[in-house]
C-alpha cells in the first residue's frame, strides 16, 4: 500500500507558512510515503518561482502539480525544465515547457504516476485540448502495470466536469483529485470501480478571503464594471485542506479521507 497526502492549492506566503506549520507533524502522524501539492498559486497568489518551489519542498512537499496560473511568472521555464518535480496540465500543447505527468520512485513500494489535466469548461484557455481524450491517449500508450499507483489532478472550474472525469477514469487510475476552485467539497469516496475521488480538495491559505483575495476587492469587482488589483490576505486565520489517500494498486484505492484544519 502507498499512503499519499495531497494538499489543495497553496496560496502565497500565508499558504506556504501554513504548510510549514502543519505538514511536518501531519506527515509524521500519517506515516505518509509521499506528499503532493498543487502549487500554481504559491508566488503571491498567482504563479510559481524557483525560490517558492525550493521553500515548499523544504517543508516536506515531494511533488507538485499546477494549472493555468503556472504561466503567470517568468520562472515557469526554469521550474518546468525538469530540474524540479513539478508538472503542468497534460492537455496543453506539447511545444510548451514542461510535461503533464511525472513518476515518483518509492523504492520497494514501486512507482507512483502523477498526471495533471485541466478542465475545458469556463477556463478560457484557447490552447487547451479536450481533457478526456488527452488522458485516454496518454493511458493507452503506457503500461499501467508498471505503476503501483496512478493519481490524476483534475484542475477545473466546473464541478460537473470534475465528477464526469471521476466516472470516466474509475477503474483506470487509483485516484482522481480535484483542484482549482479552492472550495473543499464533502464528497470524498471510493467510486464503484475502485478509484478514490474528491471534487475539490480545497486550499492552503487565508480563511477570511475570497479564494485568497481580500474580500472587499472581490465584492467591488462583482458590483462595478472594473477590476481592481488582487491583493492576498496576509493575516488572520489560515485553512489547511488536504486528503489522505491509501492506494492498493494502479486502479484501486483502499481509502480517501479529508484533513481540514484552521490555524488561528
Amino acid at each position: 500500500m502507498i499512503k499519499v497526502i495531497f494538499l489543495g492549492d497553496i496560496c502565497g506566503k500565508p499558504g506556504r507558512k501554513t504548510v510549514e506549520k502543519v505538514l511536518p507533524e501531519l506527515r509524521k502522524k500519517e506515516e505518509a510515503d509521499v506528499v503532493i501539492a498543487n502549487v500554481e498559486n504559491i508566488a503571491h497568489g498567482k504563479g510559481v518561482t524557483e525560490a517558492t518551489v525550493k521553500e515548499i519542498m523544504s517543508y516536506g512537499v515531494d511533488f507538485m502539480t499546477s494549472g493555468n496560473h503556472i504561466w503567470q511568472r517568468n520562472d515557469f521555464e526554469v521550474v518546468l525544465s525538469g530540474e524540479y518535480p513539478i508538472i503542468r496540465p497534460l492537455n496543453y500543447p506539447d511545444d510548451l515547457p514542461g510535461k503533464g505527468w511525472g513518476e515518483i520512485d518509492l523504492g520497494n513500494k514501486g512507482k507512483l504516476l502523477v498526471m495533471n489535466v485541466m478542465g475545458w469548461w469556463g477556463m478560457n484557455e484557447r490552447t487547451l485540448s479536450e481533457p478526456f481524450r488527452a488522458l485516454d491517449a496518454f493511458l493507452r500508450n503506457i503500461n499501467l502495470q508498471d505503476y503501483k499507483g496512478i493519481i490524476v489532478d483534475m484542475h477545473a472550474e466546473s464541478t460537473a466536469e470534475m465528477v464526469s472525469m471521476g466516472a470516466h477514469l474509475d477503474g483506470k487510475v487509483s485516484a482522481i483529485i480535484g483542484t482549482h476552485t479552492h472550495i473543499p467539497t464533502a464528497d470524498e469516496r471510493i467510486l464503484p470501480n475502485g478509484a478514490a475521488y474528491i471534487t475539490d480538495v480545497g486550499m492552503v491559505g487565508p480563511l477570511n478571503s475570497v479564494l485568497w483575495v481580500d474580500t472587499d476587492i472581490i465584492i467591488k469587482q462583482n458590483m462595478y464594471p472594473y477590476s481592481l488589483h488582487h491583493e492576498i490576505v496576509e493575516t488572520g486565520p489560515m485553512r489547511f485542506d488536504a486528503v489522505v489517500v491509501e492506494i492498493e494498486n494502479h486502479s484501486r484505492a483502499r481509502n480517501i479521507r479529508r484533513f481540514n484544519k484552521i490555524i488561528t
